[in-house]
């Protein structure tokens, strides 16, 4: 039914080791998933913490021996590709989406984005055909975790995301804020939370660049700060304190040039960059310029431990949550086929209905005993409704189908009947009489 396979943050070692994996999976998976012959539906995540697919197969260990291939095609020979990655089945995997739209297995445990980016994901696979029923229907009920996890508890509070976590780690390493000139290069999703949590810090200045202006400008104005277009980027890290880097791009923006370049003529004042951008924007030998230090997304790893330390309590409690969304999932699959059957009798009834309905008004016309015309309705509908039920019960009586005898029993509340019997002679006397006629319904008689 549901197989997913995963490569996240915590699978990989570091953020570093999926910054390598990344592009590799993104290009063999769009490769191979969309031409099995059994995934009838696929949703690809992709974060900055994770890489993931969730299919719906017709054959499970065959979608799961293509995903291992996949795995042994994109991971480098320096990673063993069976610790790298994983796979999951059915249950386990409706279970760890659950826990990933929480936020849960987040490195920031409760962050926000997460919902916001398996939304997005879940859209685009729409868009393009490939949810369309089993995996909206789990995803659907994901979204609704997530939302419920996020108004019961207080998983979510403080500092639960990347950018927050970033802007938290930049004081403990410059002490406040306030009077210090930023940099925010980007102006995407995660810029925009850094942005957020540097509302209310004091920071002198703040410069805004991206490639596209307009969205740096737009950015910038929520912080009172300057755009600044890209190719001036050097400009704007030679006047500052700190750099914050979460660009979309996938390549390095910034080179050990260009922080040499800026960093000529300051002396002994210092630069911290953070870059939360993956794969990483800051080339590795730029932390080798003096006086300059370079932090990653790894470097958040502390602040993510003392994170779950703080809300042990409200993660118990959004498990919670997730295991009663997941009994309730269990409850409506395994009551699928009984909603199935519901559904059509519905509609048969609903059609006798509307038929006898019309003919009794028709009838009412030229009738003046109207108590006539609706005991007439009234006993037509039950005839009409039972008819087949009582064939098919005597049919099974007949041929010494007990099973289904009982089955009605319990299914119209008879039970408490249990104890009745007919006597001996009315079976023999039933098995000799020639088959009475089945009830008709009033417009065959």
């Amino acid at each position: 039914m549901i197989v997913s396979f995963h490569v996240t943050h915590t699978s990989a070692g570091n953020i570093c080791g999926l910054n390598e994996i990344i592009p590799a999976l993104e290009k063999n998976v769009s490769e191979c998933i969309g031409g099995l012959k059994n995934v009838q539906e696929y949703i690809v995540v992709r974060t900055c913490n994770r890489f993931e697919v969730y299919a719906y197969t017709l054959d499970n260990e065959d979608t799961k021996k293509t995903f291992r291939a996949i795995a042994k095609r994109s991971i480098p020979y320096s990673y063993d590709e069976e610790q790298i990655s994983f796979v999951l089945k059915d249950d386990k995997s409706i279970k760890h989406l659950f826990m990933v739209v929480c936020g849960l297995d987040s490195m920031i445990v409760g962050e926000d984005q997460i919902q916001h980016q398996i939304r997005e994901s879940y859209m685009k696979a729409k868009e393009e055909g490939h949810a369309k029923g089993i995996l909206s229907y789990i995803f659907d009920h994901a979204l609704v975790v997530g939302k419920r996890v996020r108004s019961e508890t207080a998983l979510n509070k403080g500092a639960v995301s990347v950018g927050s976590a970033a802007v938290e780690l930049a004081e403990q390493m410059l002490g406040p804020l306030e009077g210090k000139t930023v940099t925010i290069l980007g102006a995407g999703d995660m810029a925009t939370v850094i942005a957020k949590n540097l509302v209310g810090k004091g920071p002198k200045t703040v410069f805004v660049s991206n490639r596209t202006f307009d969205h740096a400008m737009e950015l910038a104005a929520q912080l009172q700060g300057t755009a600044v277009t890209f190719d001036h980027k050097t400009d704007t890290i030679k006047d500052s304190d700190l750099v914050l880097v979460a660009t979309s791009a996938p390549h390095v923006v910034i080179r050990k040039p260009n922080v040499e370049e800026a960093m000529a003529g300051r002396k002994d004042r210092k630069l911290l960059m953070i870059d939360v951008s993956v794969p990483r924007n800051i080339a590795d030998d730029c932390g080798e310029v003096e006086n300059v230090t370079v932090m990653t997304m790894d470097s958040l790893q502390q602040i993510a431990i003392e994170n779950v330390k703080k809300r042990t309590a409200e993660i118990n409690e959004a498990k919670k949550i997730i295991n009663d969304e997941l009994e309730k999932i269990d409850r409506e699959r395994k009551e699928e086929a009984a909603n199935k059957i519901i559904k059509e009798l519905n509609i048969n009834f609903a059609k006798i209905r509307e038929e006898e309905l019309a003919q009794a008004k028709a009838r009412a016309l030229t009738n003046p005993d109207i108590n006539s015309v609706m005991d007439d309705l009234s006993r037509v509908l039950v005839n009409s409704i039972a008819s087949n039920l009582i064939i098919n019960l005597r049919k099974a009586s007949r041929e010494g189908n007990l099973e289904l005898c009982k089955a009605a029993k319990t299914l119209f509340g008879l039970e408490e009947n249990e104890g009745y019997a007919l006597p001996a002679s009315t079976y023999e006397k039933i098995e000799t009489e020639p088959h009475r006629q089945e009830p008709r319904r009033r417009d065959q008689a």
